[in-house]
Protein backbone atom coordinates (compact mmCIF):
# COMPACT_ATOMS: atom_id res chain seq x y z
CA UNK A 1 0.00 0.00 0.00
CA UNK A 2 1.48 3.34 -0.95
CA UNK A 3 -1.48 5.60 -0.33
CA UNK A 4 -3.42 6.88 2.61
CA UNK A 5 -7.20 6.32 2.59
CA UNK A 6 -9.16 9.49 1.79
CA UNK A 7 -11.68 11.02 4.11
CA UNK A 8 -14.62 9.92 1.95
CA UNK A 9 -13.26 6.36 1.71
CA UNK A 10 -12.86 6.10 5.47
CA UNK A 11 -16.24 7.66 6.27
CA UNK A 12 -17.89 5.19 3.84
CA UNK A 13 -16.05 2.36 5.62
CA UNK A 14 -17.17 3.60 9.04
CA UNK A 15 -20.77 4.02 7.87
CA UNK A 16 -20.73 0.47 6.45
CA UNK A 17 -19.58 -0.85 9.83
CA UNK A 18 -22.41 1.00 11.58
CA UNK A 19 -25.00 -0.10 9.03
CA UNK A 20 -23.92 -3.64 8.08
CA UNK A 21 -21.12 -4.73 10.41
CA UNK A 22 -17.46 -4.96 9.52
CA UNK A 23 -16.75 -5.54 5.81
CA UNK A 24 -13.79 -7.58 4.61
CA UNK A 25 -10.89 -5.12 4.85
CA UNK A 26 -9.06 -4.21 1.63
CA UNK A 27 -5.69 -3.77 3.39
CA UNK A 28 -3.94 -3.89 6.76
CA UNK A 29 -4.70 -0.19 7.26
CA UNK A 30 -8.38 -0.78 6.47
CA UNK A 31 -8.45 -3.64 9.01
CA UNK A 32 -6.92 -1.35 11.64
CA UNK A 33 -9.43 1.39 10.78
CA UNK A 34 -12.33 -1.05 11.24
CA UNK A 35 -10.87 -2.19 14.56
CA UNK A 36 -10.48 1.44 15.67
CA UNK A 37 -14.06 2.24 14.69
CA UNK A 38 -15.48 -0.82 16.46
CA UNK A 39 -13.44 0.04 19.55
CA UNK A 40 -14.77 3.62 19.45
CA UNK A 41 -18.32 2.28 19.15
CA UNK A 42 -17.76 0.01 22.16
CA UNK A 43 -16.35 2.95 24.11
CA UNK A 44 -19.35 5.12 23.12
CA UNK A 45 -21.72 2.44 24.41
CA UNK A 46 -19.81 2.03 27.69
CA UNK A 47 -19.83 5.82 28.17
CA UNK A 48 -23.60 5.75 27.67
CA UNK A 49 -23.80 3.09 30.41
CA UNK A 50 -22.23 5.54 32.87
CA UNK A 51 -25.08 8.00 32.27
CA UNK A 52 -28.01 5.65 32.79
CA UNK A 53 -30.37 7.13 35.36
CA UNK A 54 -30.30 5.03 38.51
CA UNK A 55 -27.14 3.13 37.60
CA UNK A 56 -25.48 1.91 40.77
CA UNK A 57 -21.93 2.86 41.70
CA UNK A 58 -20.57 -0.61 40.93
CA UNK A 59 -21.99 -0.50 37.38
CA UNK A 60 -20.58 2.95 36.73
CA UNK A 61 -17.18 1.96 38.14
CA UNK A 62 -17.09 -1.17 35.96
CA UNK A 63 -17.99 0.90 32.89
CA UNK A 64 -15.27 3.45 33.71
CA UNK A 65 -12.68 0.64 33.97
CA UNK A 66 -13.85 -0.68 30.60
CA UNK A 67 -13.59 2.83 29.14
CA UNK A 68 -9.98 3.09 30.32
CA UNK A 69 -9.15 -0.23 28.63
CA UNK A 70 -10.93 0.79 25.44
CA UNK A 71 -9.17 4.15 25.43
CA UNK A 72 -5.78 2.43 25.80
CA UNK A 73 -6.71 0.19 22.86
CA UNK A 74 -7.76 3.29 20.88
CA UNK A 75 -4.34 4.87 21.42
CA UNK A 76 -2.59 1.62 20.42
CA UNK A 77 -4.65 1.44 17.21
CA UNK A 78 -3.99 5.09 16.29
CA UNK A 79 -0.28 4.41 16.75
CA UNK A 80 -0.49 1.23 14.63
CA UNK A 81 -2.33 3.00 11.81
CA UNK A 82 0.22 5.81 11.72
CA UNK A 83 3.11 3.36 11.86
CA UNK A 84 1.68 1.40 8.91
CA UNK A 85 1.17 4.59 6.91
CA UNK A 86 4.63 5.96 7.76
CA UNK A 87 6.23 2.67 6.67
CA UNK A 88 4.39 2.77 3.34
CA UNK A 89 4.78 6.46 2.46
CA UNK A 90 8.01 8.24 1.53
CA UNK A 91 7.89 11.59 3.27
CA UNK A 92 10.15 14.55 2.69
CA UNK A 93 12.11 14.96 5.94
CA UNK A 94 12.48 18.72 5.38
CA UNK A 95 8.74 19.29 4.91
CA UNK A 96 6.78 21.19 7.54
CA UNK A 97 5.15 18.79 10.00
CA UNK A 98 1.39 18.57 10.36
CA UNK A 99 -0.19 19.25 13.73
CA UNK A 100 -2.12 15.97 13.66
CA UNK A 101 -1.26 12.61 12.22
CA UNK A 102 -3.57 10.92 9.69
CA UNK A 103 -4.68 8.33 12.26
CA UNK A 104 -5.65 11.05 14.72
CA UNK A 105 -7.92 12.51 12.03
CA UNK A 106 -9.31 9.08 11.12
CA UNK A 107 -10.16 8.71 14.82
CA UNK A 108 -12.03 12.03 14.76
CA UNK A 109 -13.94 10.88 11.66
CA UNK A 110 -14.87 7.68 13.48
CA UNK A 111 -16.27 9.52 16.48
CA UNK A 112 -18.17 11.97 14.26
CA UNK A 113 -19.63 9.07 12.25
CA UNK A 114 -20.80 7.42 15.47
CA UNK A 115 -22.24 10.71 16.75
CA UNK A 116 -24.16 11.21 13.49
CA UNK A 117 -25.44 7.63 13.57
CA UNK A 118 -26.60 8.02 17.20
CA UNK A 119 -28.23 11.37 16.41
CA UNK A 120 -30.06 9.91 13.40
CA UNK A 121 -31.58 7.41 15.84
CA UNK A 122 -32.61 10.12 18.32
CA UNK A 123 -35.37 12.15 16.63
CA UNK A 124 -35.40 14.76 19.42
CA UNK A 125 -31.91 15.83 18.29
CA UNK A 126 -32.51 15.84 14.52
CA UNK A 127 -31.80 19.59 14.35
CA UNK A 128 -28.15 18.81 15.17
CA UNK A 129 -27.64 16.69 12.06
CA UNK A 130 -26.81 19.54 9.64
CA UNK A 131 -24.14 20.84 12.03
CA UNK A 132 -22.67 17.37 12.57
CA UNK A 133 -22.64 16.62 8.84
CA UNK A 134 -20.98 19.99 8.25
CA UNK A 135 -18.30 19.16 10.82
CA UNK A 136 -17.77 15.78 9.17
CA UNK A 137 -17.33 17.44 5.77
CA UNK A 138 -14.83 19.94 7.16
CA UNK A 139 -12.75 17.22 8.83
CA UNK A 140 -12.81 15.16 5.61
CA UNK A 141 -11.70 18.20 3.60
CA UNK A 142 -8.91 18.99 6.06
CA UNK A 143 -7.72 15.37 6.02
CA UNK A 144 -7.68 15.22 2.24
CA UNK A 145 -5.74 18.49 2.09
CA UNK A 146 -3.20 17.15 4.57
CA UNK A 147 -2.85 13.89 2.63
CA UNK A 148 -2.30 15.82 -0.61
CA UNK A 149 0.34 17.96 1.11
CA UNK A 150 2.12 14.83 2.38
CA UNK A 151 2.00 13.19 -1.06
CA UNK A 152 3.64 16.13 -2.80
CA UNK A 153 6.14 16.82 -0.02
CA UNK A 154 4.78 20.12 1.31
CA UNK A 155 4.00 18.49 4.66
CA UNK A 156 5.02 15.44 6.62
CA UNK A 157 3.41 13.74 9.58
CA UNK A 158 4.98 12.34 12.67
CA UNK A 159 3.38 9.06 13.74
CA UNK A 160 1.34 9.51 16.89
CA UNK A 161 2.72 8.18 20.17
CA UNK A 162 0.34 8.57 23.08
CA UNK A 163 2.75 7.90 25.93
CA UNK A 164 -0.36 8.16 28.07
CA UNK A 165 -0.23 7.35 31.75
CA UNK A 166 -3.02 5.39 33.39
CA UNK A 167 -2.71 5.72 37.14
CA UNK A 168 0.91 4.96 37.89
CA UNK A 169 1.38 2.78 34.81
CA UNK A 170 2.33 3.91 31.36
CA UNK A 171 0.17 2.53 28.52
CA UNK A 172 3.16 1.37 26.44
Amino acid sequence: MNRMPSGAEVVALFEAVLRDGAPVPASRVHALLVELHENNLDQWQREDATRVAGADDASVAAAKRDIDKLNATRHRLVEAIDAALAAAIDQRASATPTTESPAMVYDRLSVLSIRIHATENAPAYADRLPVLRGQLGIVQEALDGMLDDVRVGRKRFVPYQSLKLYGSHQSR
